[in-house]
């Protein structure tokens, strides 16, 4: 993590996290709109050269060569057997010059495993710890970040540029953004954003795009899913016309051939059930799981809010967090609808 921008997180108020990462005490309680969210969880891979578009479009599950200014993607990297590597978003700045935002815990393995096939093509990929990842929501930002910085782009998966500043616009109920910017740009937008906004860590992120349904992989649940598992063709992370990218012929078999028997759930269960990323959910009387956690957090009142990939036929019997049937687990509705 930046040290620079560390530095200025602690004399702003944050104080580190169970996971190491920065948080405030604010995290805890009542969910709000408006807020100026810490994505030091996140970090920033800065890929370039003559032949990287196409490069990229041969890895990704979204259409890189789609991608134009004032646009950004969500999308996928998958092993040969279709299995999700990572889940994250990609800009483009200008011609074969990309940055691509995910969760700092893959980024070595995915930066190691995609410099592999780069072979003997004109492609640089580079890790960027002096870009800072920030996350904005609420109708208040949106001015504010107008005063600020300019305009934020007002179309879903839109990006503008001002400067080195890069905002996209992501899924949720209300305005969010997430910003890529250098630590210098980040601390100066951060100390504006805080006069309308609550201060808060990556633990309010979560839970706004659980809110939205919106999946995020971790080391605990990395290659577990399939693409459409995570409902990704329902919120634009998949091109099934782009061409090949690695486990292609397992996504399209799935889409055109075979029927979906697992899928991506929002749901809520009382805190002290203590779930995480990874962590399996059961029908009441079965051993086996019927599910797994893909991401849940706490709301400040006793409750948690996650994602879960779930057996289809299991998800309209009573759910549990445990074997024994004790912490019950409710449906919620998805903020999306599945075509």
């Amino acid at each position: 993590m930046n040290s620079e921008w560390q530095n200025f997180l602690t004399a702003s108020g944050a104080v580190s996290a169970q996971n190491g990462q920065p948080g405030f005490e604010s995290d805890v309680s009542e969910q709000v709109q408006d807020t100026v969210c810490d994505l030091s969880a996140d970090v920033v891979l800065r890929i370039t050269g003559d032949d990287a578009e196409k490069f990229l479009q041969g890895q990704f599950s979204n259409d890189i060569a789609a991608l134009t200014d004032g646009t950004s993607q969500l999308s996928t990297w998958s092993s040969p057997k279709g299995r999700v590597i990572t889940v994250f978003r990609i800009v483009r700045l200008a011609e074969n010059h990309y940055l691509m935002q995910l969760p700092r815990e893959l980024v070595a393995a995915v930066h190691k495993r995609l410099k592999m096939f780069v072979l003997m093509a004109k492609v640089i990929i580079e890790l960027e710890e002096n870009l800072i990842c920030i996350g904005l929501s609420g109708n208040a930002v949106v001015t504010a970040l107008e005063t600020s910085l300019g305009p934020p782009p007002p179309e879903l998966d839109g990006s503008a540029v001002h400067g080195e500043v890069v905002i996209s616009r992501v899924r949720g109920a209300y305005p969010r953004f997430e910003v890529i910017a250098p630590v210098t740009d980040a601390i100066d937008l951060w100390s504006d954003m805080a006069g309308v906004a609550r201060q808060s860590g990556q633990s309010v992120w979560r839970w706004q795009n659980i809110e939205a349904a919106v999946p995020s992989i971790g080391s605990e649940t990395t290659e577990a899913f399939v693409l459409q598992m995570l409902n990704l063709q329902h919120i634009n992370g998949v091109n099934f016309k782009k061409g090949c990218f690695p486990g292609q012929e397992v996504v399209a078999r799935m889409q055109y051939l075979g029927k979906l028997k697992r899928r991506m759930y929002r749901a809520s269960v009382s805190a002290e059930s203590m779930l995480q990323a990874g962590d399996e959910i059961y029908n009441e009387g079965v051993s086996s799981s019927v599910g797994k956690v893909v991401d849940a957090t706490g709301n400040g009142s006793g409750q948690m809010h996650l994602l879960a990939v779930l057996a289809i036929a299991a998800a309209d019997k009573p759910l549990f967090a445990d074997k024994e049937a004790t912490c019950a687990i409710e449906l919620l509705d998805l903020p999306y609808v599945l075509e």
